[in-house]
């Protein structure tokens, strides 16, 4: 089995484990993100300037307690640096976090951090560039997403907010070099209740 097969299958076997606790609790949320992300690549004698890209996905978490929360999410994230490369994931971040709650609970902020792990599931290079190729870039990329996150619930237990986070490479994007992806990510959400 490959690595991305392992990945999704460790996923979902996460997933299933994490479900019945979800419901048992009523703590647990569900939902979508969509936002974009401005990313670069450092490393070495790579240095690139900024780029804009796309991210969305799914997300699920547990309010561990008033004031923590873990979360495990699902995301398509674009990533590279402006006029080298492209590159794509899917991307499985696992975060903890602390949550301060207003009064009555409607308003939480949440600082949070974790590690995640990315599948590379596309790659595209500038014409110009000779320093990497598609061929060089790796399969896969860990990192350590560092966020903050506003959340508002509404009449019907449901969700909406936005998230900003930092994620920076600790595993070189491609063979050979010591660059690294860095990037932010601003994301807007919605979740409901689970159980």
């Amino acid at each position: 089995m490959n690595r991305m097969g392992l990945g999704v299958l460790l996923l979902a076997a996460s997933l299933v484990v994490a479900t019945p606790a979800f419901g048992q609790s009523r703590r647990g949320t569900a939902g979508v993100t969509a936002g974009a992300t401005l990313g670069d690549l450092q490393g070495g004698s790579i240095s690139t300037s900024s780029r804009w890209g796309f991210t969305g996905g799914v997300f699920g978490n547990f309010r561990t307690s008033r004031n923590s929360t873990i979360g495990l999410q699902v995301n398509y994230t674009q990533k590279g640096g402006k006029d080298l490369a492209r590159l794509d994931y899917i991307e499985i971040p696992f975060l903890v976090g602390a949550v301060i709650p207003t009064d009555n609970d409607r308003i939480n902020f949440n600082l949070y951090t974790g590690i995640s792990l990315a599948f590379k599931v596309s790659c595209s290079i500038e014409e110009t560039v000779t320093l990497v190729t598609c061929d060089d870039a790796k399969s896969t990329e860990w990192a350590w997403p560092i966020g903050l996150g506003l959340g508002v619930k509404n009449a019907n237990g449901g969700i909406v907010g936005l998230d900003v986070r930092y994620s920076i490479g600790i595993s070189d994007a491609f063979e050979g070099t010591v660059a690294r992806n860095r990037s932010w990510q601003f994301r807007a959400f919605y979740g409901v209740p689970m159980g």
